[in-house]
């Protein structure tokens, strides 16, 4: 049953909802230019956050995004194919695998790893945004650490991630202000600040990802073939379309081709239970919404479980594709907070728990997806 607090609000100067845009499958689109004029957007706000919305809408006219997204998303794969040995020099065990590069050590589903794919984490703002606290880095590796990059073997990868990184937050914070806007109107004493949590991070991390051409698995494709099903347990992720590959063995024989299968791709799980294919065009940003908002907002805001499912069989043969995730979150030491008169169980986020800071409720999701 719908949360009582989410009655759509009949205040003046509110958009409203028939003036919210959707793209010709449904997802919520905001303009860039409405953002920075400050317009009032609480209405798309509502329909793609809320109780009945999937968690994600996407942001249209950003300048810049379309080079910058072509200038990084082809570099995973060219980087994924260096030798093992040279990829090695990037894992980093201590963080949890949070920095630097990743593969076959995230957990795709319960008693399976997942090689499907590769990471390179670091944070798209700050190299190293503690100067090298050696307490913060060994208590919370996760978040404290500094940036680990390829700088012999690939040195170009840096400039493109932190570029593309930066002009993501920097949207994702005008869409921060917007749920506050909504927040604050839906919630009696809300205090928390989306937007200033964003502003005053210094542990926001970004991933690229290579998932590999599956050349040899004729089985039916599920859902979570490719990246099982998730909430992000951010504030919120900004994603970057993503972008397919022709493959001649380990080299890129084309770029940015068409999908060559129309269910692969990003999958969201409505309130209801139904599966919604997400279609995000090449030149906008995808923002969704991540459990520390929901448990910030008591529940008004709401993550949505997603899951990525991978090209089904021949057409996966030779063909890669490549995304972009920037996880927007607290600073380690924040706690998250429920508003007045909320508990734990309204906000609906299995590992927390009241007075866990962020770092607490990060390592408790992450330990649930990486083991040794």
């Amino acid at each position: 049953q719908e949360p009582p607090f989410l009655a759509i609000n009949k205040r003046k100067g509110k958009q409203d909802m028939a003036e919210v845009e959707r793209t010709k499958d449904g997802v919520v689109v905001l303009d860039f230019n409405d953002l920075k004029s400050e317009k009032d957007l609480t209405s798309s706000i509502e329909a793609g956050f809320g109780f009945s919305g999937i968690g994600l809408l996407i942001v249209k006219n950003v300048p810049s995004f379309a080079d910058l997204r072509k200038q990084l998303l082809p570099l995973a794969p060219r980087y994924a194919a260096l030798p093992k040995e040279v990829l090695d020099k990037t894992a980093h065990k201590e963080s949890n695998y949070s920095f630097g590069w990743s593969h076959g050590k995230e957990i795709l589903r319960p008693g399976q790893f997942d090689t499907y794919k590769g990471s390179y984490y670091n944070n798209p703002q700050h190299d190293d945004p503690f100067n090298g606290r050696e307490d913060l880095i060994k208590e919370f590796p996760e978040s404290c650490h500094p940036n680990i990059w390829p700088v012999e073997d690939f040195p170009h990868l840096r400039d493109a991630f932190m570029q593309l990184g930066q002009l993501m937050v920097n949207v994702g914070l005008l869409v921060a202000k917007q749920c506050d806007r909504y927040a604050s109107r839906e919630i009696q004493g809300y205090s928390s600040s989306l937007s200033t949590i964003i502003a005053e991070s210094l542990t926001c991390k970004a991933r690229l990802l290579q998932y590999f051409a599956i050349n040899d698995d004729p089985t039916a494709r599920t859902r979570d073939s490719w990246c099982g099903w998730h909430n992000d347990h951010s504030s919120l992720t900004g994603l970057c379309p993503a972008m397919y590959f022709s493959m001649d063995g380990n080299s890129v024989k084309e770029e940015d081709i068409v999908c060559p299968d129309s269910q692969a791709g990003l999958w969201a799980r409505k309130r209801d239970g139904t599966e919604f294919k997400v279609n995000v065009p090449k030149d906008c940003i995808a923002f969704q919404i991540g459990e520390c908002s929901q448990v910030m907002t008591g529940g008004l805001l709401r993550a949505t479980p997603h899951a990525v499912q991978a090209l089904a069989y021949p057409q996966s043969v030779d063909v890669s594709r490549s995304t972009f995730a920037v996880f927007m979150q607290p600073n380690t030491d924040v706690v998250l907070s429920l508003p007045p008169g909320k508990d734990a169980a309204q906000a609906a986020v299995g590992q927390y728990k009241e007075g866990m800071t962020f770092a607490e409720f990060s390592k408790a999701t992450i330990e649930n997806f990486y083991t040794e």
